[in-house]
C-alpha cells in the first residue's frame, strides 16, 4: 500500500485505512467497566479473546511493542496520540478474536477509587503479583504517601501534552507532560506488579482499561478546546508500527489523525462538568519580566530553589518548571515539590510519579505548571523544595531516584 506524503501529514483516520465509517454505522460507545453487567457482551468477548491472543503471540507482541522506547511514546508529547492508536489496535484485535464486531473497550474510572471488582476476582482479568488489593482506596493509598490527586483538565497544551522528544546522537530528553506523569504514572504505581513496569504493564488486563481512561480524559479535555489549540509540529508528527488485525504492519498515521475519536468509531459521554470562569476589574499594568532560576542540588534526592519576594509579589503569571531526574529503573518513585514562606507555612505541593523504565531510559524529563505556586499568600521568599522517595507501599527500592536538574521559568506582570 502506497502512501502519499499529504496523506500522512494531512489525512484523517479513515484516508489511512483507520477509520471505521462512522457515518454509515452508530458510535461505539465506551463505558466504565463499574457500570456493567458481569455477563456484558464487552467483558465476555474480552474473555474469549485474551486466551486466543496469547495463543496467537498478539498478546506479546503488544507488551513488546509498549516496551519498544524507541517509539518515544513516553516522556513525550507523543504518549496521547501513540496510545489512542496502540488502543484502536488492541479493541480491533479482541473484536476479531472474539467474533464481537462491535466490541468498546471499557474504561477504569478512577473516581471509583478502587480496582474494579471484576478485575480483582474474575479469573479472566486477575494476574498474579497485582498490588492493590480489592477494595484498596486510592484516596487513602495516596494519603499515606502524603499526596493528593488533582485534575489536569484545564491545563494548556504544552502542560497536558509535554514537549516533543528528539532523536539522534546528544538530544536531549522529551518532557512528560500532566497528562502522563500525574494520573497516568500514580495508577501505575498504585497497581504495583506489571504493572508497575512499563515494559511489563500490557500483561495485566487492567492497563487496557487504565488507558483507556486516559484517552477518555483527553478527549473530555479537547471538549474544552478546538482543534487549532494543536500545533503544527504535533500535529505533524508520524506515529507508525503496530500491526493491524491481519497481522501485517498498519499505516502509519500522523497525530492530527488522531484527534476525533469518531474517525475510529468510538466516542465516550460528554464531560457536563462546566469550565469555572472568575471576572476581574480593570487593572493598569505597571511591569512585564520573563525570570528563571535553577535549583540547587543540595543532596541526591533534593533540590531547592528560591523564588524572591519581588517576584511573589508578581499580579499575573505564567509559570513552568522542567524538571529531570535519574529514576529507579525498578521500582515506582514519586518527586513531591513543596513551597514554603519564611515561618514554614506550607503554601503549594504538587506530586510527579514516576514510573520505571526496566533501564530503557537512564533520564526523564517532565514539565510541570507552576502558576499555582503563586496562589501563596507570602509576603517573603519562597523557598521551593523538590523531594525524590519511592512510592509508599509499592515494590522495593533497588536505586534510589536522583533529582538532576530542575528550572522554573516564569513571565510575570505587575499591576497597580
Amino acid at each position: 500500500m502506497n502512501i502519499s506524503k499529504r496523506a500522512v501529514l494531512t489525512g484523517g483516520a479513515a484516508a489511512l485505512g483507520l477509520g471505521l465509517a462512522a457515518q454509515s454505522r452508530p458510535l461505539r460507545i465506551r463505558r466504565p467497566v463499574s457500570s456493567l453487567r458481569r455477563d456484558d457482551p464487552n467483558l465476555e468477548a474480552l474473555r474469549r479473546a485474551i486466551p486466543l491472543m496469547k495463543r496467537a503471540g498478539v498478546w506479546d507482541a503488544q507488551i513488546a511493542l509498549h516496551a519498544d522506547m524507541r517509539q518515544r511514546h513516553h516522556s513525550s508529547w507523543r504518549f496521547l496520540p501513540w496510545h489512542r492508536l496502540q488502543l484502536v489496535w488492541f479493541e480491533r484485535q479482541v473484536a476479531r478474536f472474539s467474533g464481537y464486531a462491535a466490541f468498546a473497550l471499557p474504561f477504569w474510572d478512577w473516581d471509583d477509587d478502587r480496582i474494579p471488582d471484576i478485575v480483582a476476582d474474575d479469573p479472566a482479568f486477575v494476574i498474579p503479583g497485582r498490588e492493590a488489593r480489592k477494595g484498596e482506596s486510592l484516596a487513602a493509598f495516596m494519603r499515606n504517601s502524603g499526596q493528593t490527586f488533582r485534575g489536569r483538565i484545564t491545563d494548556d497544551f504544552n502542560t497536558f501534552f509535554g514537549r516533543a522528544r528528539n532523536v539522534g546522537v546528544g538530544a536531549g530528553p522529551g518532557y512528560s507532560g500532566s497528562a502522563e506523569w500525574s494520573g497516568h504514572n500514580l495508577i501505575h504505581g498504585f497497581v504495583g506488579g506489571q504493572m508497575g513496569m512499563l515494559n511489563r504493564a500490557p500483561n495485566d488486563p487492567l492497563f487496557w482499561m487504565h488507558h483507556c481512561n486516559i484517552d477518555r480524559i483527553w478527549s473530555h479535555w479537547h471538549a474544552r478546546k478546538n482543534d487549532l489549540i494543536y500545533p503544527r509540529q504535533w500535529r505533524e508528527e508520524v506515529i507508525q508500527g503496530f500491526t493491524n488485525t491481519a497481522g501485517r504492519i498498519a499505516p502509519a498515521a500522523t497525530a492530527a489523525s488522531t484527534i476525533s475519536t469518531a474517525a475510529f468509531g468510538y466516542d465516550y459521554e460528554p464531560d457536563r462538568t462546566p469550565p469555572i470562569v472568575f471576572a476581574a476589574r480593570p487593572t493598569r499594568q505597571l511591569r512585564e519580566e520573563t525570570l528563571a532560576w535553577a535549583a540547587e542540588v543540595t543532596a541526591p534526592d533534593t533540590a531547592k530553589l528560591i523564588v524572591p519576594a519581588d517576584a511573589m509579589a508578581g499580579s499575573k503569571v505564567s509559570a513552568v518548571g522542567y524538571l529531570e531526574v535519574a529514576p529507579d529503573p525498578e521500582s515506582t518513585s514519586v518527586v513531591k515539590i513543596t513551597a514554603s514562606d519564611r515561618n514554614g507555612e506550607i503554601g503549594f505541593t504538587d506530586s510527579i510519579f514516576l514510573v520505571p523504565s526496566a533501564f530503557c531510559e537512564s533520564r526523564q524529563g517532565f514539565r510541570i505548571a507552576m502558576s499555582g505556586l503563586w496562589g501563596f499568600a507570602s509576603e517573603g521568599d519562597v523557598t521551593l523544595t523538590l523531594k525524590a522517595s519511592p512510592l509508599a507501599g509499592r515494590g522495593k527500592p533497588v536505586t534510589a531516584t536522583r533529582v538532576e536538574s530542575f528550572i522554573l521559568d516564569a513571565e510575570i506582570i505587575w499591576n497597580e
